[in-house]
């Protein structure tokens, strides 16, 4: 089979295949191949061939450290860690991402938000795949008809990504136009290449979909791309109310990661997840069970086998079938990692109480007056930078009654908030971290 027919198979059947499908023959059609995967890509990993024949629900959970510290053995090409870690890292210096390992797999990097960067693998047919079921979620009625209409210039693509891939480059031919648009090259030209060819499609980390939102709206971008999408980072309301002003419609989301493309938003806002690919097992985290971390198995992958594995991300399961109709699970929001839930001590007493981070940019949004903030938890410690559009007298007194306000709602003591000056990040390629727990509490240290 061709790559191009594998691209085909994989866009018709993601786009048209489960139209008509229920929850029950989502789950249905999702058993099927999650056994026919467990019985023939499995054992070809030799982590995995102990477990021959086993459910999965007998397999272990594992997480990146576990693949990291036996990366030969999780994929099925026998490739040695530091082999693919080569690849990659020559790719970054260079800023060069076309090379591939034994003349068909690419090799990615993780940005390494949660500390340690991940490596991973990716088959030229596994790319073609994956380049279908992401144009059939991604692209709207209208972005479709543009790309199949041969009588219409190339629908045109602008992504802004700190790595290029051969994933991405999967996507382009005669009727896709895409430009990989480099984090470490500088804003301004940036906004010169956009100037010269107006993407219909913008794909970028939310701050960066801001910062060429507020080039809009002083008149220093015209492009109007139909659609808008947010990639990498966690898209806050703050950010999304600016995004959406400036150009005039929905920000839709992509949750992708090192583990596999897991999910995309529908037209009613939620995050579906990719359930005709990947298998999720939530690892709830309150009591209410909407927000959990993910375990996934990723049933479609051929070459590095994603299988119960861990992620620390904290997502929030939305409750109730969806407005759109589709039959897969959705989240309400991707509220953050595990090092972004902060600590504090209840009010009864006991051990201390997590406080997510969708809770605490919420608290937040609630500041009039507040252009930007930083949180850090060092130990009983909350320290938090401020950079106001005013008073920075005023400001700080609105969050000092906002921390309080959720403490008293969660029912736990009042943090030890320390404020200090604002220092700005420079983007360069990393993600933006708002909010960050450095050093969890010692056992006694709040009370």
């Amino acid at each position: 089979m061709t790559d191009r027919l594998r691209s085909v198979l994989a866009f018709a059947g993601a786009r048209w295949g489960l139209r008509a499908a229920d929850p029950t023959a989502l789950r249905q059609l999702q058993e099927r191949r999650l056994e026919r995967f467990l019985a023939t890509t499995l054992p070809r990993a030799p982590f995995y061939r102990a477990w021959a024949g086993k459910p999965l629900a007998e397999l272990p959970i594992v997480d990146k450290a576990t693949m990291l510290a036996d990366f030969a053995a999780f994929n099925t090409r026998g490739i040695p860690l530091d082999r693919a870690l080569s690849i990659a890292l020559d790719a970054e210096r260079s800023r060069d991402f076309r090379p591939e390992l034994d003349g068909d797999l690419t090799v990615g990097l993780s940005s390494g938000t949660s500390g340690t960067r991940g490596v991973f693998l990716v088959s030229t047919a596994e790319r073609a795949r994956w380049a279908g079921v992401l144009l059939a979620r991604l692209l709207t009625p209208a972005s479709l008809r543009h790309l199949l209409d041969p009588r219409r210039p190339p629908l045109r693509v602008a992504l802004f990504l700190r790595a290029n891939s051969n994933l991405y480059g999967t996507l382009a031919n005669r009727r896709l136009a895409f430009s990989f648009h480099d984090l470490l090259t500088p804003i301004a030209t940036h906004l010169e290449r956009l100037r010269a060819s107006p993407p219909d499609i913008l794909a970028a980390p939310p701050t960066v979909l801001r910062l060429l939102a507020e080039a809009r709206e002083a008149g220093g971008l015209a492009a109007a791309p139909r659609q808008v999408i947010s990639v990498a980072e966690v898209l806050e309301a703050d950010d999304r109310q600016v995004i959406e002003r400036a150009f005039g419609g929905p920000v839709q989301q992509i949750y992708q990661a090192t583990e596999g493309f897991l999910g995309a938003s529908c037209p009613a806002g939620r995050v579906h997840w990719n359930e005709d690919l990947v298998h999720l097992e939530p690892e709830w985290l309150d009591a209410e069970r909407r927000r959990f971390h993910p375990i996934v198995t990723d049933f479609s992958r051929t070459t590095q086998l994603i299988v119960r594995y861990r992620l620390d991300d904290v997502l929030v399961a939305a409750s109730g079938p969806c407005p759109c109709g589709r039959p897969s699970r959705s989240l309400d929001a991707i509220a953050g990692r595990a090092d972004e839930v902060l600590w504090a001590a209840p009010l009864a007493g006991g051990d201390p109480v997590a406080v997510f981070p969708d809770l605490l940019r919420r608290t937040f949004t609630l500041i009039d007056g507040l252009r930007d903030y930083r949180l850090e938890q060092h130990g009983a410690e909350w320290r938090v930078r401020l950079d106001p559009a005013g008073s920075r007298g005023d400001v700080e007194t609105a969050v000092r009654a906002e921390v309080l306000e959720l403490a008293r709602r969660l029912q736990v003591r009042p943090p030890a908030l320390v404020v200090e000056d604002w220092r700005p990040e420079p983007l360069a390629g990393e993600k933006r971290r708002r909010i960050r727990c450095v050093a969890r509490p010692v056992p006694g240290e709040i009370r």
